[in-house]
């Protein structure tokens, strides 16, 4: 597509670090993010108000073996998801292998959540028809899900959308968004 990609330093597992990520060299332009320019964000991304919540979707782009990790830690000892959300998550084949090895994706399943294979739930019909409100931690899955599926979004963190994959409703966490 016509997006411009780049590499966030110590995100990216291509960029671990600067000396990697710039291969030796100085960055043409350097970019720094502040928590404000993240609510922002958020703000823009979300179509919805705090309340009502039918499903979550994380992984878009797919979800790696890392966020599996997160999500796994997110989820150890805690309750289920409550039983009105779905809670989807698209990876690929190759993660999945990785995080079924792990346990990770057996710790996700046992919360309630199921795993979508080499796509992306606003492609696959997969979301239950009466969805209307969606959460989401992909600013990419924000942007394209209300044009595609014509629905609301909320955007927020993964650490949200476990929150509120259990209480049933949008559960914000202001902390989150901080400075830090």
């Amino acid at each position: 597509g016509g997006v411009a990609l780049f590499h966030a330093v110590g995100l990216t597992p291509e960029a671990p670090d600067a000396a990697t990520a710039f291969r030796g060299r100085a960055a043409e332009r350097r970019f720094e993010v502040t928590a404000a320019d993240l609510r922002t964000a958020r703000d823009e991304l979300t179509t919805a108000p705090d309340g009502r919540l039918d499903a979550i979707s994380v992984g878009t782009p797919h979800f790696s073996a890392a966020e599996f990790r997160a999500l796994a830690a997110l989820l150890s000892g805690g309750p289920p998801f409550d039983a009105g959300v779905e809670f989807w998550i698209s990876t690929s084949r190759a993660v999945l292998a990785e995080a079924e090895r792990t346990g990770d994706a057996a710790v996700c399943r046992r919360a309630g959540a199921r795993i979508l294979v080499d796509t992306c739930t606003y492609i696959a019909p997969v979301l239950r028809a009466s969805a209307r409100v969606v959460m989401t931690n992909s600013a990419k899955w924000a942007w394209y899900a209300p044009t595609n599926l014509g629905i609301d979004v909320v955007f927020a963190s993964l650490a949200e959308c476990v929150l509120s994959a259990r209480a049933g409703r949008v559960v914000r966490d202001p902390a989150l968004w901080e400075a830090s």
